[in-house]
């Protein structure tokens, strides 16, 4: 991995551009502002991604509905169509500063705010990006602080919309974590899908994509999905405006936080990695290396929390520790590897550290790309997970130890599973040999795997070289019946042709015709 530190950038607009002009009470009550709220932030405003919101004017978008382009129109999941009042009260940025409307840029903001990311330009757009992460421990400290993580995109020449998948502390649920999809600001308001509870160690992954056809620079609609792997749950904004912008600013990874007074506030385990993060162009082509780099937000603030981090092509790890953390390794191998498919194969995890091994009991996510394979248990500093369900190919796999209060986070080397065809035994049976002539025989094709798994695809069933039927596999077994056999000796003969998974195989026998 490479460490970059960017220390000037274009000043981050990640608030809106004018007051809001949203009023519709929220479907889930959201955290109201503490007494460590910057001056001027009025009492009984909430907290969103991006800043300070009067509550009247964040806005919950249900499953099925959609905010229409101009954003003052939500569409209905049963087309039906309702105007939104304009909203009232201003809008406040981390720093505590009225957005003063049509304002095209505010300044860095302090630790109420982004703390660290990781971000790459671009000439022209971006038209997708996906990446995966894990639910951290809760804070150590409670003190009604909320932090986000999240990927994301906007346009750095002229901020309108910011389209996120957000993981939250104390968002929506009290203190806890959760998920939810956030799009600021069209047309002023901040909108944001169903919220969903999630939990430590769950795997999250964030996809941001453009809803138009391949070279589209500026497409007017996106899609933001934020998705629980582990638990199967997910939530979407649908056809989310864009307000005209062209998202060439890409993050890989955002901390954001507010209320934060000491380290501890932080998630116990130091660290966060975005993992599998995948990044495509408006020609929806992934881009092999984006060439993040890390931007320190946080610098002079109070408290400092060894902000920095690490990237690599497909990976992003944002450091806020208080120095009391244990880093680890993790470190993953397989046996066998080459396997075959249908093969049972073992993926073995070793978590270590200067100090030793984690301790028992804690977990660690085994995945394949962006896909959750399954989780093992930490004992004596090794966690396994067996599958025999992995495709034929080349299956990149990952381990992740999402850390803990005292051990840092880790995620594993790539471990390249190499699946090869399975073998197959195809037996062959007659219902009555010898038989008569005119009489009619059913011929029984059963084909088996090497290991396990059910066998598809289709037996042909010949005469010699005569080609009599082609029968599909119904469970592994393919049956033909024929009278019109003709006296004497016949070779019959049943010949699989396999297919992606399984080899071909064949069997025949000697059918008398008396």
């Amino acid at each position: 991995m490479r460490t970059k530190t960017c220390t000037a950038l274009v000043a981050l607009a990640i608030m809106s551009l004018c007051l809001t002009f949203l009023a519709s009470p929220m479907a889930y009550a959201q955290v109201p502002v503490g007494p460590n709220r910057p001056a001027g932030v009025p009492d009984g405003y909430v907290i969103t991604p991006f800043g300070y919101f009067h509550p009247s004017c964040v806005r919950q978008l249900a499953r099925g509905e959609t905010l229409l382009e101009d954003g003052r129109v939500i569409q209905r999941a049963n087309g039906t169509l309702e105007n939104i009042a304009a909203c009232e009260y201003p809008h406040y940025a981390a720093s505590g500063a009225i957005v003063a409307a049509g304002a095209a840029k505010v300044e860095p903001p302090e630790i109420d705010g982004w703390v660290e990311s990781a971000s790459v330009t671009t000439n022209t757009s971006y038209g997708e990006i996906i990446a995966t992460w894990t639910v951290p421990p809760a804070p150590t400290s409670k003190v009604d602080q909320i932090v986000y993580f999240f990927p994301g995109m906007q346009d750095s020449n002229d901020v309108v919309s910011i389209i996120q998948p957000v993981l939250g502390w104390n968002s929506f649920f009290g203190e806890v974590w959760s998920i939810a999809s956030w799009n600021c600001c069209p047309s002023g308001t901040t909108n944001y899908s169903t919220p969903v509870r999630v939990n430590p160690g769950d795997t999250i992954q964030g996809t941001v994509e453009s809803t138009c056809s391949a070279g589209t620079e500026s497409c007017a609609t996106w899609n933001i999905t934020t998705e629980d792997v582990t638990s199967g749950t997910s939530t979407t904004l649908s056809n989310s405006p864009s307000e005209g912008q062209t998202f060439n600013w890409a993050f890989g990874g955002v901390l954001e936080a507010y209320g934060i007074v000491q380290c501890s506030d932080y998630p116990a385990n130091g660290s966060l990695t975005f993992s599998n993060i995948a990044l495509y162009d408006y020609n929806f082509v992934q881009i092999p290396d984006p060439d993040w780099s890390i931007t320190d937000w946080a610098q002079g603030q109070t408290p400092q929390c060894n902000y920095g981090g690490q990237v690599a092509a497909t990976q992003v790890t944002l450091d806020y520790g208080t120095g009391t953390l244990t880093k680890t390794t993790t470190t993953l191998t397989s046996s066998p590897n080459p396997s075959t498919y249908g093969q049972a194969v073992v993926f073995t995890a070793t978590v270590s550290s200067a100090l030793g091994a984690p301790p028992d009991g804690e977990s660690v996510s085994f995945m394949e790309g962006q896909t959750l394979l399954g989780t093992g248990t930490l004992s004596g500093g090794s966690a396994s997970f067996m599958t025999s369900a992995l495709k034929v190919g080349t299956n990149s796999i990952t381990a992740v130890y999402a850390g803990d209060s005292n051990f840092a986070g880790s995620t594993s080397n790539v471990v390249k599973q190499v699946v090869v065809k399975a073998t197959t035994t195809t037996t062959l049976t007659s219902s009555l040999n010898p038989s008569q002539l005119g009489q009619s025989v059913t011929f029984t094709a059963a084909v088996t795997p090497q290991f396990s798994g059910t066998v598809t695809g289709k037996v042909a069933f010949y005469d010699g070289k005569t080609k009599l039927k082609v029968v599909a596999l119904s469970g592994g077994v393919a049956e033909f019946a024929t009278s019109k056999l003709t006296a004497g000796t016949h070779t019959i003969k049943a010949t699989y042709n396999g297919n992606t998974d399984f080899d071909h195989s064949s069997a025949s026998l000697t059918q008398t015709v008396n």
